[in-house]
């Protein structure tokens, strides 16, 4: 009865395995199949506009220097919010027929910083629009499990800043 029930949950666990990887599969094929237009002021990236020519606030934007897919209005939210809600805002995000978005981690929203720029600290061409200054990232700050990090593309600095404060969010999807 035992090995019954072991194997009963090892398919089950196979299945549910099988299922999700199908569905990133499919993600990434359709992300595969867009037509992403060069973004001539900055080759680094290519814009998908979803069919609302004149409507840039619900593009995206492929990073081909790191592969993410990013939301191209860095203001979708409209507000700041704490980081539970800003985790939770990306889990329910629907953007571009994809699902999966997610807070970047320190390392993928570093990536768009340009220590040479300020006001904001994205490279010269950057095709993102409404670019505020403080975005959560999905990664905890190590001395307080309470803070998450945070980057302020004002200045283009970073910091551990507690949870429970509101900050702007930035959607980032895996291609």
């Amino acid at each position: 009865m035992e090995n019954t029930r072991k194997i009963t949950n090892i398919l089950t666990l196979t299945v549910v395995f099988c299922l999700v990887l199908g569905q990133v599969a499919q993600a990434e094929e359709k992300a595969k199949s867009l037509k992403w237009i060069e973004h001539k002021p900055n080759p680094r990236f290519a814009i998908y506009d979803p069919g609302t020519p004149g409507n840039n606030s619900d593009d995206l934007v492929l990073d081909r220097k790191t592969g993410l897919i990013w939301v191209r209005n860095a203001h979708l939210v409209g507000k700041r919010l704490t980081w539970e809600d800003a985790v939770n805002y990306c889990k329910d995000l629907a953007m571009g027929n994809f699902k999966g978005w997610r807070l970047p981690t320190l390392k993928e929203l570093k990536s768009l910083l340009d220590p040479f720029e300020s006001n904001p600290s994205l490279s010269k061409g950057h095709p993102f629009i409404i670019v505020k200054y403080g975005y959560w990232t999905g990664t905890t700050y190590e001395e307080f499990s309470d803070d998450a990090y945070h980057v302020d593309f004002g200045p283009g600095v970073v910091f551990g800043f507690p949870k429970i404060h509101k900050c702007y969010v930035w959607p980032v999807l895996e291609k």
